[in-house]
């Protein structure tokens, strides 16, 4: 056989970075942007979390380097957690979800308030639970993490942090998954990651 390319060396295949595996990490919220409500989807605040403790500190980043990478300008940041202001009307699990979120925030950070200002929520220091999304791609049921909710930086110290529910997405045969927006979409694919701004 003839070779079929200049520059052959055998080399073991470099594997995938993982994302870090369902529990609760100390992490900081280190870029946000608003979000304008649109097409039936409702205004929200994204927060670009990092790890900042533990085995898996740096590790979005790291996920996101090492997809930049393999499929270049299509890499999607998976450490994005959406916080969904509630309007007035809205029923009252939003609002409570919306306040725990941000108390857990206030908690983990002595002396900061929430006071509408988004912008200030760069730079703060929250604990992060991270859940099993199971989903319908191509006709095939598959499964990877998210985060699911905030949590105290002290929480997640102690060990304190009961585990999630899985996010079941899963299209039944014949049925469409619905969202209305409220709960966590990864969105990265329209989002420049704002690293350094």
């Amino acid at each position: 056989m003839k070779a079929s390319y200049k520059g052959f060396e055998a080399k073991k295949a470099g594997g995938f970075t993982e994302l870090p595996p369902v529990g609760a990490y100390v992490a900081e919220i280190q870029a946000v942007r608003f979000v304008p409500g649109k097409d039936g989807f409702r205004d929200k605040i994204e927060c670009f979390m990092e790890i900042t403790e533990g085995e898996y500190s740096g590790r979005f980043h790291e996920v996101y380097d090492d997809q930049k990478e393999r499929f270049g300008d299509t890499a999607k940041y998976k450490g994005i957690f959406a916080l969904v202001p509630p309007t007035e009307d809205d029923e009252e699990w939003r609002k409570r979800a919306f306040e725990g979120n941000l108390w857990c925030v206030q908690e983990s950070n002595p002396g900061y308030t929430w006071d509408w200002d988004e912008k200030k929520l760069k730079g703060k220091k929250v604990g992060i639970s991270i859940r099993k999304r199971l989903y319908t791609y191509n006709g095939k049921h598959r499964e990877t993490v998210e985060i699911g909710r905030f949590e105290t930086v002290d929480d997640v110290r102690n060990g304190k942090c009961k585990p999630m529910k899985d996010r079941d997405q899963r299209k039944q045969e014949d049925e469409e998954v619905s969202t209305d927006g409220s709960e966590f979409t990864d969105v990265s694919s329209d989002v420049d990651v704002p690293w350094g701004n």
